[in-house]
């Protein structure tokens, strides 16, 4: 019979059957031998409906390329007309006829760069909307979750899909489960099982690109687990084994064995992959924190958990 392993993932996740697909794609990596169980919150995350409303921007749009390029050209062209006939009015005598010209020549370049430069800037403020929309998702669920109602809620969902998908004696401590948690799902499954009140008991927590060291540094998590002060602290004994894998890529990525102890002792195993060789796509685009699912190395890490 197939282990029953819970999924849980990160922020900005909107769409449940692309988060399915991921799931059935790694359950088709690692065999017949686990369930894959999804845990889909997102739609618990923060409202990211109408950010274009609260994107500031300057009002004033110039016309585009092509009108740019056009006003640009005769621009150009009138201003090095208009030095032409200066350099000729000067060279016959007529010095005010030659200085009304440069004038208006120098008006003419001065058009010009703003014209550019009005371009510039409307294609910079493209490029801002779009990175603060693609941003403000990932901080907005951090934000969110941090208020303890909406972590309750998050945390609800989970207990939910356990009772409904494995029976309410799962997770317990006479049931513990697997689980596999990507991003801030791993801060929600170590939230859980380190709860003072009903905590979720976990055989082997695999965490992929996870911050549970990093909120707790900032922001203890809860008054079962002491705040972190340069020596390691123990954890419950709800939490048997650890494997926090991350990618030295991902800037969302945070180490756990510095910080923390697990119940018999023994520190929680940091385990590096690489899922992209490239920097800029796996770090600036974030490729890296998007791949554990699906790239080789991260598999292998996950499956190399799983049975060990």
């Amino acid at each position: 019979m197939p282990e029953p392993v819970l999924v849980i993932h990160g922020i900005a996740i909107r769409n449940p059957a692309k988060f399915l697909r991921s799931v059935d794609g790694l359950g088709g990596s690692l065999g017949d031998g686990y369930e894959l169980v999804p845990v889909f919150w997102g739609d618990l995350g923060a409202e990211g409906a109408h950010l274009d409303k609260v994107i500031a921007r300057y009002p004033d749009r110039s016309g585009g390329m092509r009108s740019m390029m056009a006003d640009s050209l005769a621009a150009s062209v009138a201003s090095g007309l208009g030095r032409t006939m200066s350099w000729v009015s000067r060279k016959r005598g007529h010095d005010a006829s030659a200085a009304r010209i440069g004038e208006q020549a120098g008006q003419l370049r001065a058009d010009l760069k703003g014209r550019v430069r009005g371009y510039v800037n409307d294609k910079f403020q493209d490029m801002r909307g779009a990175l603060t929309s693609a941003v403000l998702p990932f901080l907005a669920d951090v934000m969110t979750y941090q208020s303890h109602g909406r972590r309750a809620v998050v945390h609800g969902r989970v207990r939910e899909v356990i009772d409904k998908e494995l029976g309410a004696e799962y997770g317990t401590a006479s049931k513990p489960l697997t689980v596999i948690a990507h991003s801030l799902g791993g801060v929600i499954s170590f939230d859980m099982a380190t709860a003072e009140r009903d905590p979720l008991h976990i055989d082997r927590l695999i965490t992929l690109g996870s911050q549970p060291a990093f909120f707790h540094l900032l922001d203890p998590r809860s008054g079962s687990v002491p705040a972190f002060e340069g020596e390691p602290v123990t954890l419950g004994p709800n939490l048997h084994r650890w494997t926090n894998i991350w990618d030295e890529y991902d800037v969302l990525a945070f180490g756990v064995s510095e910080m923390f102890r697990l119940h018999d002792g023994s520190p929680p195993i940091d385990r590096p992959v690489r899922c992209y060789r490239d920097a800029v796509r796996g770090a600036a685009l974030l490729q890296s924190h998007l791949g554990y699912f699906t790239r080789r190395s991260s598999v292998q890490a996950i499956r190399e958990a799983l049975e060990g």
